[in-house]
């Protein structure tokens, strides 16, 4: 992973006001130039090409936003496509799709630059993320069954002592839908 450091450019310590003029500028297609000259009217002294380093950054900026938002709509898209699907579960859906295209998208030249390591690590990473949500699927699952045979349990004893026509034609009715194949 390359870490880089952080940016100390004076555009970055501009008063708020001035930062976000001159980014609405850089996104409205003013030139460099336009831009030196607002900032000088405002009493700070920038080259063009201190203009042109912060406008690369604040675009690389902008799209990786961009990148985040479209994944956030594709998963929001997911979530609302199927209902009954949780939101790690579609997290790990999308994940796995985009790992995937972005594997088989790779030109054969770039495969030199991957380091197998970190591809196995990033694909270990995935597959302990989908087994943690299984096993807590199965967690709830059982417990949920557990819980919901303690109730039957404690209606049926109920029911057997208080009122044993109505636990007869309860367990026949059970018993038939059971054979019927009901879930």
């Amino acid at each position: 992973m390359v870490r880089r450091n952080r940016k100390h450019s004076v555009i970055d310590k501009l008063p708020p006001d001035q930062k976000d003029a001159v980014e609405q500028m850089l996104l409205a297609g003013y030139t460099y130039a336009e831009i030196v000259d607002y900032l000088a009217e405002n009493g700070v002294s920038l080259s063009q090409s201190s203009i042109c380093r912060y406008a690369r950054g604040y675009h690389a900026d902008l799209e990786k936003l961009n990148i985040a938002q479209e994944s956030m709509r594709g998963l929001m898209e997911e979530i609302n496509r199927y209902p009954e699907l949780d939101t790690t579960e579609a997290i790990i859906r999308m994940t796995s799709h985009n790992v995937l295209r972005a594997i088989s998208e790779l030109p054969p030249e770039r495969w030199q630059e991957v380091d197998p390591e970190d591809l196995l690590r990033q694909a270990n990473g995935l597959i302990r993320a989908a087994a943690y949500k299984t096993n807590i699927d199965m967690k709830t699952r059982t417990n949920y069954e557990t819980g919901m045979e303690a109730v039957k349990e404690l209606v049926f004893d109920a029911m057997a002592k208080e009122d044993p026509k109505l636990y007869t034609r309860v367990a026949a009715f059970l018993n038939k839908k059971k054979e019927e194949g009901a879930p």
